[in-house]
């Protein structure tokens, strides 16, 4: 299985994210770029300023629109579920607003498997509520 990490940045800020998971874990960890196919057990992290988009097991950086609300995490998602089917695993962790429910929602009707962060372990708690409220979450867990 390969891990990618997707997460809410300031575009034009650099994600420590890489950095800090190299830390802690002995897998590879790197920042996607364009075209990067999936390796089993390594992490990869997405760059500032991109959405990251899975086509046919690929990893493929999309700009990111300037003339809608930007849910990076949706849009992984639900690309995720179009291209991997049942294969398809995602995890929403503490986060504010929704992003991340209406790409579960895709993930769960195409058949994989949904988690997210126990609300009351959540720094905040707007996207597991949200995932947990839509009924799209096949377990409810602390990390």
């Amino acid at each position: 299985m390969a891990y990618v990490f997707i997460q809410h940045l300031d575009p034009s800020r650099k994600s420590q994210l890489t950095e800090l998971l190299s830390r802690v874990t002995e897998m590879p960890v790197s920042e996607i770029k364009n075209n990067t196919r999936l390796r089993p057990d390594q992490v990869y992290v997405a760059p500032p300023n991109y959405n990251v988009a899975m086509l046919h097991g690929v990893l493929s950086l999309m700009p990111r629109a300037a003339t809608i609300p930007h849910m990076p995490v949706d849009y992984f998602f639900r690309t995720l579920a179009e291209d991997m089917g049942s294969k398809s695993i995602g995890v929403v962790l503490s986060g504010t607003a929704s992003d991340g429910t209406a790409g579960l929602r895709a993930i769960k009707a195409a058949g994989g498997v949904t988690f997210a962060q126990d609300e009351k372990s959540a720094k905040f708690d707007g996207m597991p509520r949200s995932a947990v409220a839509a009924g799209c979450v096949d377990f409810t867990l602390r990390p």
